[in-house]
Parts: structure tokens; C-alpha cells; sequence
């Protein structure tokens, strides 16, 4: 505006002039500020802290009073993960159990027994005649319980557990895990995670028996007292030896669902587990699950 207060009027010229200029147009500009943005950001490793006394504890050396005990010994010792300038990397001894640290750092008993971090999930190669529980029943049998204990004394503390079951006579692959939202996702139908198992059947099958039980499981589905379920049929051998893979995980069903099509099951092993498969482990062993089998 004018003192006088009237409009200033820009002549054509004047605002070419101003069209034909170097201002930047805004897209330009807001397309620049979100670039300096992006290479001024670091990304940062988010690091979870906990007191000494429960990350070792949740280790399995002990309760935290026994953690506790080892600390005022001075029996516990640590690697940081920074270095000083020359590179090395000083062991320091544990003085206080409230210290806290990351959950996944590298820690040690009396300075060479390490006290590894608890796996979040293990394979086990279970026998027939084991009950998939924790504790005993009446009767005496063995139960997964034992076994774990046997491998790693402090299970409860660790939260090791077992994700689902097996019968009781049935061998194969099960599972522990240390994370509530693993056996969730491993276990809750919508998830869809493949079981797959090899059953040993009665009445030997030819081509047009082993195209009937195909239908059976894939198409028509089988019906038993908890519903109608289907199977995918991976292959027949020796008219006898059935392999498939089931999504659901209801009692027993796998030999319900055989039974229902004529095919009484004589013996039956779970062969994986959704990512997991139990080739190279011999029955009543443990193996702790690799990064390509926790991706989930």
C-alpha cells in the first residue's frame, strides 16, 4: 500500500518480472526441507535396560537372592560394549545388584563360565510315552517337565515353556519358548502356522484309495465331534506312510481326522513346526532354534 493508504498497482512487466525470478515454487521448498530432515536423522538402536539381579535371574543362575549373594562375592563380571581407544574392552565386576544394563549384555560367573541369555525358542525331539506337561500326574509318567529341568535347571525363571502338545504316544517335534507373543502367534488359528506329520496307517491304500483320502482332506474336509477340518496331503508312501499338514491344533485331531477316513493311525511323529523342522535331531535332544527359524 501507498502512505495515502490506496493499492499499489503492479504494472504487467513488473509482475513477469517477478514470474521469471528465482523464487523457488513450494513444492520445491517443502521437498527440500523433508530432505535435510531425512539425512540430519540417525537412526539409533533402541536399547532396553534392566537391573543386573533380574536379567540373571531370568537367566537361570538363580533366584534374586541367590543373584544377589553372587554380586557381594563380586563373582559376576561384564563386557561393555564401548571400547576405549586403543580398542580394548575391560572386564568389570558387577558391585551392585540394582545396577542397571542392557538386557543383552554379555555376562559372566567368576570370569569364564558365561551366563548366556535365554533362548527364545528350542526345539526338543520328544519320545513316545512322554506326557506333554510340566508337573507329575498320578501315575508317574514322565512329562516334559523333567527333561527340561534336567537341561536348564532354572526353566520357571527363564519362562521357558512348552508351545502346545503332543499326545502321549505320539513322537516328534515340540516346541519351548521364552516369549508369551511367540507361542500366541505359533499357536492361535487366525495365524494359519503349518504343522506337518508323518502317520503309519492300517489299510494300505492303491492310486484310487490315495485319490479318495486326497478329497477327503482337501476338499470335503472331515467331520468329527469338534467340527469339520481340513488337511493338505502332502504325499503317500507305500500306500500306508501319510504325510500332511494341519493349521489347527485340537486333541488328538490328526488321528481323528485318519480314523474318520478309514485309515486307523498305528503311529504318528510331528515332523516341524511352522518354520521349524526336526531333521538332524535325535529323539530326546534339544536344540536351540536359529535366526532363519524365529522369523516370524
Amino acid at each position: 500500500q501507498n502512505v495515502d493508504g490506496s493499492k499499489k498497482r503492479l504494472t504487467s512487466s513488473k509482475l513477469e518480472a517477478l514470474n521469471e525470478g528465482d523464487k523457488p515454487e513450494k513444492n520445491e521448498l517443502t521437498n527440500a526441507r523433508k530432505s535435510g530432515r531425512a539425512k540430519n536423522k540417525v537412526k539409533t538402536k533402541k536399547v532396553t535396560l534392566q537391573r543386573v539381579a533380574r536379567i540373571l535371574s531370568n537367566r537361570g543362575l538363580g533366584t534374586r537372592s541367590e543373584v544377589n549373594k553372587y554380586i557381594k562375592c563380586k563373582r559376576i563380571q561384564y563386557f561393555p560394549s564401548e571400547s576405549d581407544d586403543s580398542g580394548k574392552v575391560d572386564v568389570i565386576t558387577i558391585k551392585n545388584a540394582s545396577e542397571r544394563l542392557p538386557i543383552d549384555s554379555k555376562f559372566f560367573l567368576d570370569g569364564n563360565i558365561e551366563i548366556e541369555q535365554v533362548p527364545l525358542l528350542i526345539l526338543y525331539h520328544k519320545p513316545e510315552g512322554m506326557l506333554s506337561q510340566m508337573k507329575d500326574d498320578s501315575f508317574g509318567r514322565r512329562h516334559l517337565g523333567q527333561v527340561l529341568s534336567e537341561k536348564y535347571k532354572q526353566y520357571e525363571q527363564m519362562g521357558l515353556h512348552p508351545v502346545g502338545r503332543l499326545d502321549y504316544d505320539t513322537s516328534g517335534l515340540i516346541l519351548f519358548s521364552s516369549s508369551g507373543d511367540l507361542t500366541q502367534r505359533l499357536l492361535h488359528p487366525r495365524h494359519e502356522v503349518e504343522k506337518e506329520y508323518v502317520a503309519s496307517v492300517e489299510n494300505t491304500m492303491n492310486i484310487d484309495g490315495e485319490l479318495l483320502l486326497k478329497k477327503q482332506l482337501e476338499i470335503d474336509g472331515v467331520t468329527t465331534t469338534e467340527g469339520i477340518h481340513n488337511a493338505e496331503l502332502v504325499s503317500i508312501s507305500n500306500g500306508c506312510d501319510v504325510r500332511l499338514t494341519v493349521k489347527e491344533g485340537k486333541h488328538r485331531m490328526v488321528r481323528r481326522m485318519l480314523a474318520n477316513c478309514g485309515h486307523p493311525v498305528i503311529k504318528l511323529q510331528r515332523l516341524r513346526h511352522g518354520l521349524c523342522v526336526i531333521d538332524g535331531l535325535d529323539v530326546g535332544k534339544f536344540r536351540v532354534a536359529n535366526m532363519s527359524e524365529t522369523k516370524w
